[in-house]
C-alpha cells in the first residue's frame, strides 16, 4: 500500500510539471450540510443534519479530468470523522461559463479526532473505516476564469466502529484470548454505517 501511494504521488508530480503551462494544479474546497437518519433509544429513527467539509487538491491530467487527494471533516451525533481519499473530478465545460461536473472519492475515514477515554477498569475508543462518495454538480466560472463557484449534490457512505474494552486483571492474564487487543479481557464492538445525502457550495481555483 505504501509503495502504491508513493508511486501515485510521483505520478502526480510529473503530471503537474508536464502541464505547468496550463495551470495543471486544481483545488476544490466545498462545505455544506449532510442529511441522514439516526436510530434512537426506542428503535425509531430521527433525521439528522450535520456539517460536511472537504478539500480536493490535485492536477489536471487533461482539460476534462483531474485526479488527486481529498481531506475533509464530517460531523455526526457524538462523532467526528476525517475522510482521507483518492479522488477524481470530471468537467464538461465546452467553453461555457456554466457547466456540469462530477466527482468520486474513495478512501478511509479516520476517527483520530475522537478522544480515547480510559480508567483503571475500562477503555473506550472509535476507529474509522471505508469511505465512498460520488458527486454531481454545477460549476460556474468567474468572468476572467480565475476561479469558479460550485453547487453540488452527493452521497457519502462511511463506516466506523466503537470499542468498549474491559481491562485484563493480572490474575487473569493467562485467560486472555488471542483475538483481543493486549491488556483486555473483553471488548464490545458497535459497528456504524453512515449513509448521507449532502448539498454543498464551493470554490475551484
Amino acid at each position: 500500500m505504501r509503495n502504491f501511494i508513493f508511486a501515485f504521488i510521483i505520478s502526480l508530480f510529473f503530471i503537474e510539471h508536464g502541464y505547468a503551462q496550463e495551470k495543471a494544479f486544481i483545488n476544490h474546497t466545498d462545505f455544506g450540510l449532510s442529511f441522514g437518519r439516526v436510530q434512537i433509544w426506542d428503535g425509531n429513527y430521527n433525521t439528522r443534519v450535520n456539517i460536511s467539509f472537504s478539500s480536493f487538491n490535485g492536477v489536471r491530467i487533461n482539460p476534462n479530468h483531474a485526479v488527486g487527494f481529498v481531506v475533509g471533516i464530517d460531523t455526526y451525533p457524538n462523532l467526528t470523522l476525517m475522510p482521507l481519499a483518492f479522488a477524481w473530478r470530471g468537467f464538461l465545460e465546452k467553453g461555457k461559463r456554466t457547466s456540469p461536473f462530477a466527482g468520486f472519492d474513495l478512501g478511509y475515514s479516520s476517527a483520530w479526532m475522537e478522544n480515547r477515554t480510559s480508567n483503571d477498569f475500562s477503555e473506550q475508543w472509535y476507529e474509522g473505516g471505508l469511505m465512498a462518495s460520488p458527486t454531481i454538480g454545477i460549476k460556474r466560472n468567474s468572468k476572467k476564469g480565475n476561479y469558479a463557484f460550485t453547487w453540488s449534490l452527493g452521497y457519502k457512505r462511511q463506516n466506523a466502529t466503537y470499542f468498549d474494552g474491559i481491562k485484563e486483571l493480572q490474575i487473569a492474564s493467562s485467560l486472555n484470548s488471542n483475538d483481543l487487543p493486549p491488556g483486555f479481557s473483553s471488548v464490545r464492538e458497535e459497528a456504524y454505517i453512515f449513509n448521507s445525502l449532502f448539498f454543498k457550495w464551493g470554490l475551484i481555483f
